[in-house]
């Protein structure tokens, strides 16, 4: 298991990203604290210089895990459920804009707060549908590119759409055969926290279709900073023999470059 750190140009203070600024300087920083890639969180993929972030990759020996894609629904309000048509047009071709990018950066794709929620709960089919569609078109191309989309279980305050691990198993087991590999289901131990009887036995029962993990404590901050026993959660990783990622997205307190060195610390000490 690789460790990754989740960076950003610019958001709140309460936003949990922790490396922000210019990307490159972000990656530059990111390799030399000793991280092994960095995940990406951007508005609108076509700001990026990919260009410029796989040279600066390349010279720091480091990669691009995945692209988190939440802050098109923070700042742009898109999502896959949204009661709009027109709305959901856009969700989906900001989600294909992501997929290309990340095909250039060796990346993958997170689907987190972008898939939106059910706004009237007399019809959650029917928004499900929305969602159901617009991922199977994105399948589509994101297996033509060879890109993985990880679609994230968040907590009941944030969304009230796909919660837990076994309500987004259930939501990936829609999908073709010949998409499944293409799509995997990503795990956040702050939303864990909240929503599973027991983190640990939700790994296992997720198992091979976990593709992707967000490492942050309890009270969000970084790994080590609040009650969360990451030390049960990497065994139960290694358990299901997972290779993929762990991205710390968190807090940037006390401050973003302090977050970053104690968690990658913590971490480390327990793998």
């Amino acid at each position: 298991m690789k460790l990754s750190v989740s960076i950003v140009w610019e958001a709140s203070d309460s936003a949990p990203f922790l490396l922000r600024g210019p990307y490159v300087t972000s990656i530059k920083k990111a390799a030399a604290l000793g991280y092994e890639a960095v995940e990406i969180h951007v508005r609108d993929p076509r700001e990026l210089d990919v260009d410029q972030i796989l040279k600066a990759c390349q010279e720091e020996g480091i990669a691009v895990s995945t692209l988190g894609t939440g802050l098109g629904y923070v700042i742009d309000k898109l999502s896959l459920t949204h009661p709009e048509p027109k709305i959901r047009e856009q969700a989906v071709n900001r989600l294909l804009q992501h997929i290309e990018v990340a095909s250039y950066l060796g990346a993958d794709v997170i689907i987190g707060s972008l898939r939106g929620s059910i706004t009237d709960r007399q019809e959650a089919k029917k928004y499900e549908r929305y969602a159901e569609e617009g991922l199977a078109f994105c399948l589509e191309r994101a297996k033509k590119l060879g890109v993985t989309l990880f679609l994230e279980a968040i907590n009941r305050y944030e969304t009230n759409f796909i919660n837990t691990a076994a309500e987004a198993l259930g939501f990936l087991s829609r999908f073709a055969p010949d998409l499944s590999p293409y799509f995997k289901l990503h795990l956040d131990t702050f939303h864990m926290n909240i929503e599973e009887a027991d983190p640990v036995q939700s790994i296992k029962m997720v198992g091979e279709n976990l593709g992707h993990i967000h490492f942050a404590d309890s009270n969000r901050l970084y790994p080590g900073g609040g009650h969360i026993d990451f030390k049960k959660i990497i065994a139960a990783l290694k358990d299901i023999g997972y290779q993929g990622y762990i991205a710390l997205e968190c807090l940037p307190c006390p401050s973003p470059e302090e977050a970053a060195i104690r968690g990658l610390r913590y971490v480390r000490s327990l793998l």
